[in-house]
């Protein structure tokens, strides 16, 4: 008997080692992912290939173009040489209150007679939300991750939007060019949900109009193994819209597509030199290369902000 104590104290510790080993995997697998990490350096910045949101794969989706006229970037015409055209609405799409799409076919009607029908942001004005995700095409949007915000930065115009980590929304929001975003992360996915959003700003780039009520939720993900972000748009605005409706952007990384690009490459499509964000300021020029009267004028700021 004596001889079997040693035995079975070594099937003790293999059982306990065994126990200790299981409850060390089993809370390694109950761990959360890590959130996703959208600027791994400096250096990482994003931009689409196209200034329109995505449908959906089910369900009422954003305003499209026309089908009868399709829509050519000045991008696209700088890398093919195709003329380049206005965005041009669909006026069919059923999620518009009957005001705002009148307000979209006087438009159309500008862009049909060749008359001109700049978007605000041409004139330096701040573009809003969801339309901040329709912007960075030939300059890159870059994000800066900290425990209580997230920055995000478009370095065309440097434009910047400040979304608050694990607050609530406040009491009494005052409308603002970028409204109020308060977000959280949900596993890979950080989401936004943005309120206060200053009516004179469009919710995309065919003048599609809103309210106050106008309500924002982004779910923003890595995929692709974390070279493209996607980027899931919900929009709800009883004032505008006939039905909440969804828009999905993705964005691939800037460096990484500048790499694969020749230098002559790079200046077709108008883009700025690799590297980190640079400071690119549109409103310090008083000029205008757009001969419309009804244009908003160039913003100025009469008193400083500090």
């Amino acid at each position: 008997m004596k001889e079997d104590r040693p035995i079975r104290r070594f099937a003790r510790g293999v059982l306990a080692a065994s126990v200790c080993a299981a409850s060390l995997n089993s809370s390694a697998l109950a761990q959360p992912p890590p959130p996703p990490n959208f600027a791994p350096d400096s250096t990482i910045g994003w931009y689409i290939y196209g200034r329109q949101f995505m449908p959906p794969t089910t369900g009422p989706g954003p305003v499209t173009q026309h089908p009868d006229h399709p829509y050519v970037t000045n991008d696209e015409f700088r890398a093919t040489g195709r003329q380049p055209t206005f965005q041009l609405a669909d006026l069919d799409t059923p999620i518009l209150q009957s005001w705002a799409r009148e307000i979209i076919r006087k438009r159309n009607e500008l862009v049909l007679a060749g008359k001109p029908a700049n978007q605000p942001h041409d004139r330096c004005w701040p573009v809003g939300v969801p339309a901040f995700l329709l912007r960075p095409m030939t300059q890159a949007m870059y994000f800066i991750q900290t425990p209580k915000e997230v920055v995000m930065i478009l370095s065309s115009k440097q434009e910047i939007r400040r979304v608050y980590l694990d607050v609530p929304h406040s009491m009494d929001v005052k409308p603002s060019w970028y409204g109020e975003s308060v977000g959280h992360y949900e596993g890979d996915t950080l989401v936004v949900d943005t309120i206060g959003i200053d009516e004179r700003t469009w919710v995309d780039g065919f003048g599609t109009p809103h309210t106050k009520e106008l309500h924002v939720v982004e779910r923003f993900r890595l995929i692709e193994g974390g070279t493209v972000i996607e980027a899931t748009v919900h929009v709800e605005d009883r004032g505008a819209f006939t039905t909440p409706w969804t828009g999905v952007q993705r964005f691939r990384q800037y460096e990484l597509a500048v790499r694969q690009l020749s230098t002559q490459g790079t200046a077709a499509l108008a883009s700025a030199e690799e590297g980190p964000l640079q400071e690119l300021i549109c409103a310090d020029n008083t000029s205008t290369f757009f001969e419309d009267p009804d244009a908003p004028p160039i913003p100025q700021a009469t008193t400083p902000d500090f």
